[in-house]
């Protein structure tokens, strides 16, 4: 049985492109730290801000990854809106 996370991570389509743009390894290891970000969807970002609709996003930089996220509590999914090369 696969490994059950109290989160869900959803990729916007922004977030996606940036996914499928970068190698295989690349890949395994992103996915891997969203899935690590879904274990903690309360975790709170070194800074957050707000969005078009008024809603608080976490931004948390990883070595050199910048991702923007926010946990939807209502459906268990981490919403990962935004990943940027620094």
């Amino acid at each position: 049985m696969a490994d059950r996370h109290p989160y869900e991570p959803v990729l916007s389509s922004k977030s996606a492109a940036f996914l499928v743009a970068i190698s295989k390894s690349r890949q395994r290891r992103l996915i891997g730290l969203l899935y690590q970000l879904a274990d903690n969807p309360s975790q709170i970002g070194d800074y957050s801000g707000p969005d078009d609709s008024g809603r608080e996003v976490q931004f948390i930089l990883v070595r050199d990854l910048l991702i923007a996220f926010w946990a939807d509590h209502a459906v268990r999914e981490l919403r990962i809106v935004d990943i940027e090369e620094i």
